[in-house]
């Protein structure tokens, strides 16, 4: 994972999922449930850490024929040691603040989740075919195929975390990121392309963490389509309640409390391609003023 400069990180973060929390943004809400799973499990004896894994993990035997939906979001917040939960939240912190600050807080969590899940249906679907081909045709190996037990376990936030690198790639494209290994700096989407693209080979090649691997890439799917259209995430949390029932009215905006939106267009624009760290004292704050005035709305 690399390290960027983070001046644009470095900005002032959105805070809060609908009145949830305004003392913490989304993206750090994640990393926060994160490290108390992990720790639970870690510190609350075996009996708790097997439970939670149990009940938490996913497989393709558990969604077919089981069903068990729910471990589409759940596996999404396991990991396999320290060092998996420190890479897949290294990325996060490093890169989730400003897909959170280009979505907003509650479509940035919908994104995030619908990453994960998507990685988990990718893994589901290569599994399948994979053990499908072993079955019926007594193929033992073939290219990006899963050929494992349906069983196998799946766990970990690097799907979601993979598409969360895909959106920054169309965030801020040409922003530059110094990576920890190898040193070298590397624009923001030609990181995300080679880590996708590395992710396919490794399925290719029938890799060590295949399975993780084809997670990766159905995480990356989703962050590609989903940050280009990401009204189709309005309605993720419509299980709570509808986002479309009309609401109390409210207030426009003064004249003049915020930039028009042909300014906020061509912010936006500077963002996507020279990154945060080259807007302006003056940009910045009327992207913070347009910011806090949809929130307000």
């Amino acid at each position: 994972m690399g390290l960027s400069d983070r001046q644009y990180a470095r900005q002032r973060e959105p805070r809060g999922l609908g009145g949830f929390s305004s003392r913490y943004s989304v993206n750090t809400w994640i990393i926060i449930i994160n490290v108390a799973v992990f720790l639970i499990q870690g510190f609350g004896g075996k009996a708790v850490h097997d439970w939670i894994f149990e009940h938490g993990y996913f497989s393709t035997y558990q969604l077919v024929p089981r069903l068990q939906f729910w471990r589409l979001l759940t596996f999404q917040f396991l990991h396999g040691g320290l060092m998996h939960l420190v890479m897949n939240l290294l990325g996060l912190w490093v890169f989730g603040g400003m897909v959170e600050r280009h979505l907003g807080p509650r479509k940035y969590a919908a994104f995030y989740l619908v990453c994960g899940i998507f990685g988990g249906v990718m893994y589901v679907v290569l599994n399948g075919l994979g053990y499908a081909a072993l079955k019926m045709w007594n193929l033992q190996s073939v290219p990006f195929l899963l050929i494992g037990s349906p069983e196998t376990p799946l766990i970990g936030a690097s799907a979601g975390v993979f598409g969360v690198i895909m959106a920054c790639a169309f965030v801020a494209p040409d922003a530059m990121i110094q990576m920890i290994f190898p040193p070298i700096s590397l624009r923001m989407k030609v990181m995300a392309y080679c880590y996708v693209g590395i992710a396919a080979f490794n399925l290719l090649v029938g890799g060590q963490n295949a399975g993780g691997d084809a997670a990766h890439i159905g995480g990356a799917i989703a962050g590609f389509f989903f940050i280009r259209r990401s009204h189709l995430l309005h309605d993720f949390f419509d299980v709570l309640n509808d986002s479309r029932k009309p609401g109390p009215s409210k207030r426009k905006p003064a004249s003049g409390g915020g930039p028009d939106q042909a300014e906020l267009d061509r912010i936006l624009a500077k963002i996507r391609a020279e990154g945060m760290g080259a807007l302006t004292e003056k940009e910045k704050a009327a992207l913070r003023s347009a910011t806090d005035s949809r929130r307000s709305a």
